[in-house]
C-alpha cells in the first residue's frame, strides 16, 4: 500500500530542480504527442535516466539495488505519478515538479520490496489504465533497462492481466534524442571540464608518471569543474592498447617513451555527460607513419562535422569518412563514427550506416574517428620487433542546428606529444 498525501510536506516548489517547470511540461507534452501516435495509454518507467529526464529526481541509491529509488507513471490523460520510498519524499519534493508523489512504506523490508510491483500495478489501474496499453522500457533501441529482478517485472505484468504491454524504448528515445538548450548547455559545461582537465595534463605531465598518476590528475580537475564523473577512460602504456574503455587504476602501468595515451573523461553536469577525447604521443615527435594516421583522422572528422545538418542520414556521414580514408590510401569499411550524448555517455542515435538515422535539429552528437594499428603487439612476455603505432583518434561534440551544427567546447588539436614544450 502506497502512502498518498494531499499536498507537499517539505517544499511547495522544488528549490533544487535541474530544470524549470516550463521544460518539465514541454517534455511531457512532446512525450504525450508520441504516445497518442503509438496508442500508448501510460508509460511505466523504472530506469534512472528516464526518471531523471522526466522529473529531475536522482539519488545515490540507484547503486544500492536493495531498494527501487523511484518509479514513474506517465499517463496520457493526467499528471504523472512518482513512486518513491517514503523517506525519499523530501528528495522528490526538493528536486521535482511532480505534484502526485506516493511513498512506499518500510522500503527496506523484503516483503515490501517484493510487493512494489503490485503497488505500481495498482496505481496504474487506479489511474484508469488497468485495461490499457502500457509502455515499458523494452524495444529495438538500446540503452534502457528495467533495473529490477525479472520476477518483479513478471509480477508487475501479471498484476495487470487485462492490460496490453508494449515496447516503449523507441518512443522515449524519440523524445530524449532532441535536446533543449538547457540540456545542451549542461553537456557543454561538462565538456568544458574535460578541456580544463586536458589542459592541466598537458601542463603538468612529466616522464616517470604512471597511468594512475594521470588518472588522479584528471580527476582532481573534473571534480572541481563538473559535478560528477560517469567514467574515466585512460590508456597510457603500449601493453594496454588492446584494452579500450578502461579506467587508469591498474597497478604498475608505467608510461614510457613511444607510448600513445588515450584520454577520454566523461564528467557530468546535472546528470548530462560531456566528453572530448584526445590521443598523445609520449616522449618525442611522431613518426611519419603516425603523422599520416593523425592527418587521416583529422581530415575525416572535419569532413564529417562539415556534413552534419538536419535531414542528413548517418549513412551519408559514414560515406564521407570512408571517402577520406580511401583518398589517403587506406580504404576501409567503417562501422561507426560516433553516437549521441545526453544523460548517458553513449546513446542513440548511433552514427552508423548499418542502422541509419536521419539527423534532426537538437541532437547532440559525439563525432569520433579511430584508426588502430596494433599489428605489432604480441600476447606474450615480449613485444615483436615491429613496433605498433597504437590507437589514433579524436572525439568532439556538436549539436545539430537548423543550418548545420554548432561545435561544443573542444581541446586544441595541435598538441600531439607529451611532455609539451609551450610556444614562446
Amino acid at each position: 500500500m502506497l502512502i498518498e498525501k494531499a499536498e507537499r510536506a517539505s517544499y511547495e516548489a522544488p528549490p533544487y530542480a535541474d530544470f524549470p517547470a516550463a521544460e518539465y511540461k514541454d517534455r511531457l507534452e512532446r512525450t504525450r504527442q508520441r504516445m497518442e501516435q503509438e496508442r500508448v495509454d501510460a508509460l511505466v518507467l523504472w530506469d534512472k535516466s528516464n526518471v531523471r529526464y522526466y522529473t529531475g529526481f536522482h539519488s545515490i541509491h540507484w547503486h544500492a539495488l536493495s531498494i527501487q529509488p523511484a518509479v514513474l507513471i506517465v499517463p496520457i490523460d493526467r499528471d504523472p505519478v512518482l513512486i518513491v520510498p517514503e523517506f525519499f519524499r523530501g528528495v522528490a519534493e526538493g528536486l521535482t515538479h511532480v505534484a502526485d508523489i506516493r511513498g512506499q512504506d518500510d522500503p527496506h523490508c523484503t516483503e515490501t520490496i517484493r510487493e512494489l510491483p503490485v503497488d505500481v500495478a495498482a496505481a496504474v489501474a487506479a489511474l484508469g489504465h488497468g485495461r490499457g496499453r502500457i509502455g515499458i522500457e523494452a524495444g529495438r533501441l538500446g540503452g534502457m533497462t528495467i533495473p529490477r529482478p525479472i520476477n518483479d517485472i513478471d509480477l508487475f505484468r501479471s498484476s495487470l492481466p487485462e492490460a496490453t504491454f508494449v515496447e516503449a524504448t523507441d518512443l522515449v528515445w524519440f523524445v530524449r534524442m532532441i535536446k533543449s538548450r538547457l540540456e545542451v548547455d549542461a553537456i557543454a559545461q561538462a565538456t568544458q571540464a574535460v578541456v580544463e582537465a586536458l589542459g592541466r595534463l598537458v601542463a603538468e605531465f612529466r616522464m616517470g608518471m604512471t597511468e594512475r598518476d594521470v588518472g588522479i590528475l584528471l580527476q582532481e580537475v573534473l571534480v572541481r569543474e563538473a559535478q560528477e564523473i560517469d567514467a574515466l577512460n585512460v590508456r597510457c602504456a603500449e601493453r594496454r592498447y588492446p584494452m579500450p574503455d578502461t579506467p587508469p587504476f591498474y597497478e604498475n602501468v608505467s608510461i614510457e617513451t613511444g607510448d600513445r595515451m588515450v584520454i577520454e573523461p566523461l564528467p557530468m553536469v546535472k546528470g548530462y555527460c560531456g566528453s572530448c577525447c584526445r590521443t598523445f604521443q609520449v616522449g618525442g615527435p611522431l613518426s611519419s607513419e603516425a603523422e599520416r594516421s593523425v592527418r587521416i583522422i583529422e581530415r575525416s572528422q572535419t569532413a564529417a562535422i562539415d556534413a552534419i545538418g538536419p535531414g542528413v542520414s548517418t549513412a551519408e556521414l559514414i560515406g564521407v569518412v570512408e571517402k577520406v580514408f580511401a583518398e589517403e590510401g587506406s580504404p576501409i569499411e567503417i562501422e561507426m563514427i560516433g553516437h549521441g550524448m545526453g544523460l548517458t555517455g553513449h546513446e542513440p542515435p548511433m552514427l552508423t550506416a548499418r542502422e541509419p538515422t536521419v539527423l534532426e535539429e537538437g541532437m547532440v552528437l559525439a563525432v569520433e574517428i579511430w584508426k588502430y594499428d596494433v599489428a605489432g603487439f604480441a600476447y606474450g612476455d615480449s613485444l615483436q620487433s615491429t613496433k605498433n603505432l597504437g590507437p589514433f583518434g579524436n572525439e568532439d561534440l556538436v549539436v545539430v542546428t537548423a543550418d548545420g551544427c554548432e561545435r561544443l567546447p573542444a581541446f586544441r588539436k595541435d598538441v600531439l606529444s607529451l611532455p609539451h614544450e609551450p610556444d614562446c
